[in-house]
């Protein structure tokens, strides 16, 4: 694998909401990971001129419907995964694999659930289209299930489980159950918040089912693609400890409301991003990056957090091990710029105006996968260039 020097970097987000920015400007990656932030190198393999650039960790869409592969069935697409990667998503995460064509969720088996989670997860760890890394296999959980079903998937490295077809008032013991089996096998529970799906067959919860389920993750808080009452939203917040999620799917205007609020609460380490897509919504390759500039500019959240909530805080609700830029760490990273006749004087700045930002490389895994310019993006005013290449 060859290794990797990337200089001139303009701004180097981290992914650690904490400590979201870097005064590193340059780069050396080895054998597929971050070896030093800040170098004094002058050789590698490749050598990249950042030429000022943003870098910045690969997006991490933290709310997919994966299905067969490349293709998507709810909107009879090919090849989405692998245009969403030239929005700068270089891992996804799937909230249940439910838009199979004939998947009988008004009658839901156990059986067939636990198995489609162990299937798809088995295909993904084998398939990466475009070498987007697809975290797959996200059971969903439906009334019947045994400790076994969780063993199996946690057993074939599933990382989450979802309620989303599943009737609250019924059986309190048995979704308790639930969440700490899962807990117990390191898996994370997710939550199909707010009103019904396009599926129709979904169950809507509010800030009473959430708060007395405890899940890790509030799935699209903002709906999904219709959202809970502002009032739930606010208890949610306030109340709990939940990763709440913001998709690209759900309602704009109430996420940038419930952005303000959360800022205020000083919680944004609780956000996450995603698009809720393929959906009725559609493919959305900018998905991440537009919803990435809807929350960079809502007062109180600098652009460099937003960035941090569309990759170290989804690794962190999800237990991955990318979504940083850290000695060790799969180098996973994007480089992006203004886009001409943007504002701002900076791509950081241009972010906070809620701007999209251009994309002119990406790299998964230390390997250049995008390598002259997104072709979902317009070009970056100033883009990276590659010096030498070995």
């Amino acid at each position: 694998m060859k290794s990797v020097l990337i200089h001139g970097i303009g701004a180097l987000v981290t992914g650690d909401i904490r400590a979201p920015l870097s005064n590193a400007t340059s780069l050396y990656i080895e054998d597929g990971r971050f070896r030093e932030i800040g170098t004094g190198r002058t050789a590698a393999d490749i050598v990249i001129d950042a030429r000022g650039s943003l870098v910045t960790p690969g997006l991490i869409d933290s709310h997919v419907h994966p299905s067969f592969g490349d293709f998507t069935p709810v909107q009879n697409a090919t090849n989405w995964i692998s245009n969403y990667l030239h929005g700068g998503v270089t891992c996804m995460v799937s909230a249940g694999e439910l838009h199979l064509p004939g998947l009988p969720i008004d009658d839901p088996d156990p059986n067939l659930f636990r198995s489609l989670a162990l299937l798809t997860r088995a295909c993904y760890d084998r398939y990466r289209p475009a070498g987007v890394k697809v975290e797959a296999g996200t059971m969903m959980l439906v009334p019947g299930m045994k400790r076994a079903d969780f063993e199996a998937v946690a057993a074939a490295g599933s990382k989450c489980v979802k309620f989303i077809f599943y009737s609250y008032g019924q059986n309190p013991g048995e979704q308790a159950d639930y969440v700490r089996w899962a807990r117990e096998l390191g898996l994370k529970v997710k939550i199909h918040s707010g009103g019904v799906s396009r599926s129709g067959v979904s169950r809507p919860a509010g800030a009473e089912v959430v708060l007395k389920l405890q899940p890790d993750i509030v799935g699209h808080i903002n709906g999904g693609p219709i959202p809970m009452p502002f009032s739930d939203m606010e208890q949610i917040l306030m109340k709990s400890d939940h990763f709440l999620e913001i998709v690209y799917s759900g309602n704009h205007s109430l996420s940038q409301r419930f952005m303000k609020k959360v800022a205020e609460q000083g919680q944004l380490r609780r956000v996450i991003l995603g698009t809720d897509t393929p959906s009725g919504t559609g493919v959305v390759p900018r998905g991440m990056l537009r919803t990435m500039a809807l929350v960079a500019a809502v007062p109180g959240v600098r652009p460099e957090e937003a960035v941090c909530m569309a990759t170290g805080n989804a690794a962190s609700a999800h237990n991955l091990d990318n979504g940083f830029v850290r000695e060790g760490q799969p180098a996973d990273l994007v480089i992006l710029g203004r886009i001409q006749g943007a504002s701002g004087n900076t791509p950081l700045e241009s972010l906070g105006d809620g701007n999209l930002l251009g994309i002119s490389m990406i790299l998964i895994d230390g390997r250049l996968v995008v390598r002259d310019r997104s072709l979902q993006t317009p070009p970056p005013e100033t883009g990276a260039r590659i010096e030498f290449e070995g």
